[in-house]
């Protein structure tokens, strides 16, 4: 047992010791400096009536499908005639390309042919509508309102396609020509893998081992209370997106009738196996791009959260805590578990021999797919389950950070929304056609510039998808910024070098 000294010499350690930690949170609290790039607003008109455009192009229904011979097309040569017929200076000036006849690709010839060219990218098709009951508007009307427009692919993805169109017809109509040559890249398969569409502009415009200075897509965008301590608006630039793996599950136990069950059914034994995976989660992350992007918003935070993301060696698990209480923070720093489709049984009296259950991960940049399907084996354990394997696709590569490019972006980003708006990378859940340039380029970003709250999340893919119309001219002047900031970017900024 301790005497009275020794109790004192321990309390006295505990406090230095404590001191000492209390020391080293304040000093890195206070010397984390801003990442934010200084910028002032810059003056762009838009046509007030551009909204409308987008409005018409809503109306396309180019609904995606997995097999190309059940695609509605003349929806999309119906959709390309329109857009043709809406910005004639662009299908002047511009070399059209179609790819596998519903793609598009645009490219405007820049003053320097020498120099590595921008690619904008965007996708026409849009997903299936669930049930129209649920929508306040017809989903394919493209109603206008005081404040939005309403329909399918007011989100994902037509304001991006409207609106680089838009803005190229603006800069044409008023005599500009880039520097860089800009590639447009609009894919007709993107929902369902863009196999024939998003792999082939790439393809395209890669060919020659070209390495674009910019590739920009749909991915991140800009949000509002996203995390406590943080007053400003936040956009979050996507710098890589998540894996995809989908995994069958499938069941098989005696079946018979309902009236004398067996000890176990496969219904029972699938619950189980969800179950467990569900339980059982993959470890979270605070590092990789999450932790860059923590890097970004401390210096911008509020006490105590500024604190806490600047001392992630001490406070990693209270945040790991916090983030996983919401979806959206959660999937930021784990690979994501969810069951997405079930199939059992054929009448209400009979016991299913079989049961199956599709369950998709979204991986992150520091696992992989043969993990994530080592972790589920390892986790169902001696379950009577077979697995087969689905759709996969791995992670991305991260894309260049500290660079000429990003800041750029940065830049263009302060430019057109607010000069308070906070710039963060961020990684993207999903993926996106822009995965097809990962190897040719390190400036793969995934951003546009509207505000998506929480509500607007669930319109994408969901009922009543819309964009405020004040949105839409952000999106409009922000691809007009991004032609005109690109042209400064240094000469020696290629895809392949992040110097």
């Amino acid at each position: 047992m301790l005497s009275r000294s020794g109790w004192r010499s321990l309390l006295g350690g505990l406090v230095l010791v404590l001191g000492a930690v209390l020391a080293v949170v304040a000093t890195r609290t206070w010397r984390v400096e801003s990442r934010q790039a200084t910028t002032e607003p810059v003056a762009l008109e838009v046509d007030p009536e551009a909204h409308r455009r987008l409005a018409n192009a809503l109306q396309f229904r180019t609904i995606t499908k997995r097999n190309p011979a059940r695609l509605d097309s003349a929806a999309y040569e119906r959709l390309f005639g329109y857009l043709e017929q809406a910005f004639p200076r662009v299908h002047a000036a511009l070399d059209t390309t179609h790819v596998h006849g519903l793609s598009r690709l645009y490219t405007w010839e820049g003053r320097d042919p020498s120099l590595a060219p921008i690619v904008l990218m965007a996708h026409v098709d849009v997903v299936p509508i669930e049930d129209s009951s649920d929508w306040r508007y017809p989903p394919f009307s493209g109603r206008v309102t005081d404040t939005h427009v309403w329909g399918r692919g007011a989100l994902d993805d037509k304001a991006s396609v409207v609106g680089i169109l838009e803005a190229i017809e603006t800069l044409l109509r008023r005599g500009v020509t880039p520097q860089r040559t800009v590639h447009v890249a609009l894919g007709h398969d993107e929902e369902v893998g863009g196999v024939r569409g998003g792999r082939a502009l790439a393809e395209r415009i890669t060919a020659g081992d070209v390495a674009p200075a910019l590739v920009l897509d749909e991915g991140g965008a800009v949000t509002r209370g996203a995390l406590p301590g943080l007053n400003d608006p936040l956009a979050v630039v996507g710098v890589a997106g998540k894996g995809y793996l989908s995994l069958e599950l499938r069941a098989e136990q005696p079946g018979g009738h309902s009236s004398v069950p067996p000890d176990r059914t496969s219904i029972e034994v699938l619950n189980d196996a969800l179950s467990r995976l569900l339980e059982n989660p993959l470890p979270s992350r605070l590092s990789g791009v999450t932790g860059t992007m923590f890097d970004y918003l401390a210096p911008e935070m509020r006490l105590p959260m500024r604190a806490a993301l600047a001392n992630r060696w001490l406070t990693a698990p209270a945040l790991r805590w916090v983030l996983n209480r919401r979806p959206a923070t959660r999937a930021a720093i784990r690979t994501t578990t969810a069951p997405t489709r079930l199939d059992a049984g054929v009448k209400d009296n009979v016991i299913p021999s079989t049961a199956r259950a599709v369950v998709n991960f979204r991986i992150l940049p520091s696992q992989s797919v043969d993990a994530v399907i080592d972790h589920v084996r390892e986790t169902l354990g001696n379950l009577p389950v077979r697995i087969e394997m689905g759709q996969s696709s791995s992670p991305s590569p991260v894309s260049a950070i500290e660079s000429p490019t990003f800041r750029m972006l940065q830049r263009t980003i302060g430019q057109v929304t607010a000069d308070s708006v906070v710039v963060a990378p961020y990684l993207v859940p999903g993926t996106t056609d822009s995965r097809y340039y990962t190897e040719h380029s390190d400036y793969v970003y995934r951003f546009i510039p509207y505000e998506l709250t929480p509500e607007d999340r669930s319109r994408i893919h969901g009922a009543n998808e819309r964009i405020a119309t004040d949105d839409y001219q952000t999106i409009v002047r922000f691809y007009m910024q991004i032609i005109r900031n690109s042209d400064a970017l240094p000469p020696a900024v290629k895809g392949g070098s992040a110097n």
